[in-house]
């Protein structure tokens, strides 16, 4: 209910801004959602944030990913505010230096949360860094590319989904156990080899985000 409520002002702080409520990928896309605009933010910010606390289950797991994601932002909110024009957005230098704020603190915590981890990030942390991830996706108009950018956190929350699913409806485990990073340690991985590999898939999941955002700035002319 919590997270439902600072969706909803979320939606409503969006609206009084004048934030475009069309359906965004790498920008908007021509198709108003009106008042489904709302149900958008709320399902945004609730599975985003819900994605990176399923993911901080092993130490830097979280911590890692996020950084790379909001990396990712910190590029994209910039090319924006050079092509204001070509994005039909507002200049998004502001949502630049937040990204940057959010790799740094990031980075910071994760030399401390590496493994094994001296301190820990709990709901309070990852709840916020994947409610931030929603909010620069929504300010951005990259709704759709969101799940792209952050291509681990499905995976990981589509795991939880399947196992629940397949346990409550047939009695068997799909994983080991779930989320799935956990399925990989009880394989035999060691936990850092699941951190490390993780890694790689999160930094994967932003680059291919981010060709696909700057492949559709040179195919639709935005570079003479």
């Amino acid at each position: 209910m919590g997270q439902l409520v600072i969706a909803g002002l979320f939606a409503w702080g969006a609206y009084v801004a004048d934030v475009t409520t069309e359906l965004s990928f790498t920008r908007p896309l021509g198709f108003d959602l009106g008042w489904l605009y709302v149900v958008l933010v709320l399902l945004m910010l609730t599975g985003t944030a819900n994605g990176v606390n399923f993911a901080d289950g092993l130490d830097g797991l979280a911590s890692g990913s996020a950084a790379a994601v909001f990396g990712a932002f910190v590029i994209i909110s910039f090319w924006q505010f050079r092509n204001p024009a070509f994005y039909e957005i507002e200049p998004t230098l502001e949502l630049a230096m937040t990204a940057s704020a959010l790799v740094a603190a990031s980075l910071g915590f994760l030399w401390w949360n590496a493994a094994p981890a001296r301190i820990f990030m709990g709901d309070t942390g990852s709840q916020a860094l994947g409610g931030a991830m929603a909010a620069l996706a929504l300010l951005t108009n990259t709704h759709l590319l969101l799940p792209i950018l952050g291509g681990l956190y499905v995976a990981e929350t589509l795991s939880v989904i399947i196992q629940v699913v397949a346990y409550r409806g047939w009695g068997r485990r799909v994983f080991r156990m779930a989320p799935f990073h956990h399925h990989f340690e009880l394989a035999g991985w060691p936990e850092i080899t699941v951190i490390i590999r993780f890694w790689i898939v999160a930094v994967l999941s932003a680059a291919l985000a981010l060709g696909i955002f700057y492949g559709d700035f040179i195919t639709s002319g935005g570079v003479g």
